[in-house]
């Protein structure tokens, strides 16, 4: 059985979100669920931390993770 994933959605950084999934998430469905954040009034998310320690950078080009 897997372990779900908990993704920590951040606006600078204050944490504003989190999104649990069966696995880690794409850049692409990271930035879908950020749109739902900005649009449920939380702020619009600029980075996600996962707990698999990957760090994902939202809304720019370049290198995408530290």
């Amino acid at each position: 059985m897997s372990r779900r994933v908990t993704h920590y959605f951040y606006v600078g950084e204050q944490h504003v979100w989190f999104s649990e999934w069966y696995e880690p998430l794409s850049k692409e469905e990271l930035q879908k669920r950020a749109f739902t954040v900005f649009e449920r009034g939380y702020g619009k998310p600029d980075k996600v931390v996962d707990t698999n320690g990957r760090t994902v950078i939202l809304g720019g080009e370049g290198a995408d993770t530290e």
